[in-house]
């Protein structure tokens, strides 16, 4: 069978896309470690290895077809030609081991921060040990060095052939496509695809660009809607006049119609907020019994949400919330005190197979059978090894962690 004018057109597909992926990701690697400390270098990193994994993809795809699908005859003889399929089988090997190698270099980490591609498809650790890491970080160092060589021989290659009107830039152009048109239509994706790696990533552009929202305006738009019982006019509060059988009769137990749970933090000076998307409250409490008042949280860890998947995996694992072998926490009040116009909850936070004393701070405002409280707390959480290995220092993430709550309950009937 005689072989093609062209390659086919999945083939040139595949082409182009790669190309666009390594410029961006060549662009991307030489000032990744230029990228200060904090959000944009962990979003920047995560950009990285998105990019490498889906060159990876692309390039496993691209030496399928090589060997699936009839191909052009090979152009030249002698040592131009020998050059060329060098330069074409050091561009797999860079195409495919580069993301391999950088794929061993996260899974053996100290730190294990997981990989989730272009934010939605999470990637798994490889089971290799720690004496892959040097290696891997050896081989991943000298094939991104090797990229930028092979790019311009590539590219060198193709111009100068395009200038002596050899019929091979063609090849890898969509059929009846205008050379010169073409060719400059590519120099212009290739550039916008090494501005992408220089200047962004593009999530951090949207971060960057994205104004922050306050931790209570947040929450508070997650919190859930009363349902319909809690949207009835509240019946008024007993007045002073009433008798103290009717202030008997009021039932010291609260069920909770909504509120919100977040927390805040901060990594390397910037800030970062979360919330809790499940969580549950026993309340006891009667303003004139405090003795009396109980309130417990039960909080499910996996909910939290700081709006980067790619972290919020991170902080579930076994570094920080290790919701694995501790999925929930608990806090369970042991005193309830007048402080101020406000009230302060002592008692216990059981947290990641700790537990310490912790305390709430509040304020209330009851109307009838309905109730608003709003508070926080500060906690430490290294004090319940939340953050273990190189996040047990302070200089990127403090010691600190602020948490806010709103609850918004409805007494039960007596």
């Amino acid at each position: 069978m005689a072989a093609p004018a062209r390659y086919h057109r999945a083939a040139i597909a595949l082409h182009w896309l790669i190309a666009l992926a390594l410029v961006a990701q060549l662009a991307l690697g030489f000032r990744l470690e230029g990228i200060p400390a904090g959000l944009l270098q962990f979003d920047a990193f995560q950009w990285h290895k998105s990019l490498g994994i889906i060159v990876l993809l692309l390039s496993v795809a691209r030496l399928a077809l090589r060997f699936a699908l009839p191909r052009p005859a090979p152009f030249g003889s002698g040592l131009s030609l020998l050059a060329a399929k060098a330069v074409h089988t050091l561009f797999y090997v860079v195409m495919i081991g580069a993301p391999l190698s950088g794929w061993v270099l996260v899974s053996t980490a100290r730190i294990k921060l997981p990989t989730v591609v272009m934010g939605l498809v999470p990637w798994p650790h490889l089971p290799l040990g720690q004496a892959a890491h040097e290696p891997a970080e050896m081989v991943h160092g000298l094939l991104g060095w090797l990229l930028p060589a092979l790019i311009a021989l590539h590219v060198g290659a193709a111009l100068w052939h395009h200038a002596k009107q050899h019929p091979v830039l063609e090849r890898m152009l969509p059929a009846g496509r205008n050379a010169n048109v073409a060719l400059a239509m590519a120099g212009v994706l290739l550039a916008g695809g090494a501005w992408l790696g220089w200047a962004g990533p593009v999530p951090n552009l949207w971060r960057s660009a994205a104004p922050a929202q306050p931790l209570a305006a947040a929450s508070e738009a997650a919190a859930p809607e009363p349902d319909a019982s809690t949207a009835a006019q509240p019946e008024p509060a007993p007045s002073a006049s009433e008798s103290v059988d009717a202030r008997a009769a009021l039932s010291p137990d609260w069920a909770v119609k909504g509120g919100s749970l977040g927390w805040s933090t901060q990594w390397s000076g910037m800030p970062i907020q979360g919330s809790f998307k499940r969580w549950t409250a026993q309340i006891r409490f009667d303003e004139a019994d405090l003795a009396s008042a109980k309130i417990a949280v039960d909080v499910d860890l996996a909910s939290s949400s700081s709006g980067d998947a790619s972290r919020d995996e991170s902080i579930q694992g076994p570094q920080f919330f290790n919701t694995a072998a501790h999925p929930a926490a608990r806090f369970t009040s042991t005193r309830v005190g007048k402080a101020g116009k406000g009230y302060i909850a002592d008692g216990t936070l059981a947290l990641n197979g700790v537990t310490h004393p912790a305390r709430l701070r509040f304020t209330l405002k009851i109307d009838g059978d309905r109730a608003v409280a709003s508070g926080s707390a500060t906690l430490s959480r290294l004090a319940f090894k939340v953050g273990t290995d190189e996040w047990q220092a302070t200089d990127q993430i403090p010691d600190a962690v602020a948490v806010t709550f709103t609850v918004r309950a409805q007494r039960k009937a007596s």
